[in-house]
């Protein structure tokens, strides 16, 4: 029987494009999460005194790049370099903010766009390295993928199952194939977000710290939102450019614009108090006004006195774009709510924002 053993190892390169395979954080896979290297190769069309009705003789390699799916279950920490696992927020959005709680000991880490991604204040010129270690035959090897951006973030979760987060990226080159880095650690198991973990609120969020560097939530005045599922994708509009530099891969990311898209699928109903998805779809067709929804998830185990390890997705502003009740002659109706992020200028100064609370000093 062939063997199949694959990990992945995450390290965070100082430069992009310069592997980094010894400070690595391990991030459990729900799928391979090999990524597809891609080659430009064009056929050699010149005149070369060959009879080109026969075919074309040669082709010419012009450029290289790779892209990924990671498909992960959510854990708030990444086994030995255990920040790892907000690194990938941090590439994403561009930014962290970290700040340590005096009073119970836990760290929060607040991950939200800003405008220029790569200045020095911000991701500079860092980029991650994706160290795929799998099996050759019997013989376990290191596959590293550099100069890794990460484009796209989905949030899915469904009840009964954890939360699964998928990870867009794309980069530069495989580099030299070495030997398995080995000895991989990954996170304890009291560290995974569960859809029992999830709370979703609607409403009065009070947010707590200054804008956009707030260091915690609270939600008592707020809606308790029960949803079948929920799924948040954020995208950042990134794309890598290859240019006249001397290189035969990308070597410049170009920013773009964030959009955020949310779905909750919920019972058809308006009860007498709370959430009424009846009340949410009218909204809609009377284009009242915009919602907001937080997503929490408290994984159960403290991560210093009094606090929890968690993950929190705050949308401070989302336009209503409908879906319509599903209607069945066997079972009680349902609805998909589906929302656009707008940008939150005046209040928070962000389209979405992610706050990971966990042990780890820095992400």
């Amino acid at each position: 029987m062939a063997e199949n053993r694959i990990y992945l190892a995450l390290g965070e390169e100082a430069q992009r494009g310069v592997k980094e395979s010894a400070a690595v954080g391990y991030i459990a896979l729900l799928n391979t999460g090999i990524p597809k290297i891609e080659f430009d190769e064009k056929k050699r069309n010149e005149f070369r005194g060959e009879d080109s009705h026969k075919g074309n003789s040669a082709f010419l390699r012009m450029s290289q790049r790779w892209s990924s799916s990671i498909e992960m279950p959510f854990f708030t920490e990444a086994g030995a370099q255990k920040g790892m696992a907000g690194t990938i927020l941090k590439h994403f959005f561009g930014k962290a903010v970290t700040a340590q709680n005096g009073a119970t000991g836990q760290y929060s880490h607040m991950f939200y766009p800003v405008a220029d991604p790569f200045s020095a204040s911000n991701l500079g010129p860092k980029a991650l390295t994706l160290n795929l270690n799998l099996n050759e035959g019997a013989v376990m090897k290191n596959w590293p993928y550099v100069g890794g951006r990460v484009k796209s973030i989905s949030f899915e979760q469904e009840a009964g199952s954890s939360l699964k987060v998928t990870s867009q990226l794309m980069g530069q080159r495989r580099d030299a194939v070495t030997a398995e880095i080995g000895n991989p650690v990954f996170a304890a198991e009291n560290l995974r977000c569960d859809y029992n973990n999830l709370k979703v609120y609607t409403g009065n969020i009070t947010r707590v710290g200054t804008a956009p560097d707030y260091t915690d939530f609270s939600f008592g005045a707020a809606t308790l939102i029960k949803p079948d599922k929920v799924s948040i994708k954020i995208e950042n509009g990134m794309e890598d450019a290859i240019r006249l530099s001397g290189l035969d891969y990308p070597d410049k990311t170009r920013a773009g614009q964030f959009k955020v898209t949310c779905e909750l699928t919920i019972d058809w109903e308006d009860p007498a108090s709370g959430f009424s998805s009846i009340s949410e779809f009218n909204s809609w067709i009377a284009n009242s006004g915009q919602a907001n929804l937080l997503c929490h998830w408290d994984a159960g185990t403290q991560a210093g006195t009094g606090d929890n390890h968690g993950l929190y997705i705050d949308l401070p502003k989302l336009q209503r774009m409908g879906g319509e009740p599903d209607y069945k002659l066997d079972k009680d109706p349902m609805i998909t709510l589906k929302y656009e992020g707008v940008y939150d200028a005046s209040a928070t100064g962000y389209i979405a924002a992610v706050m990971l609370k966990n042990t780890a000093s820095a992400v």
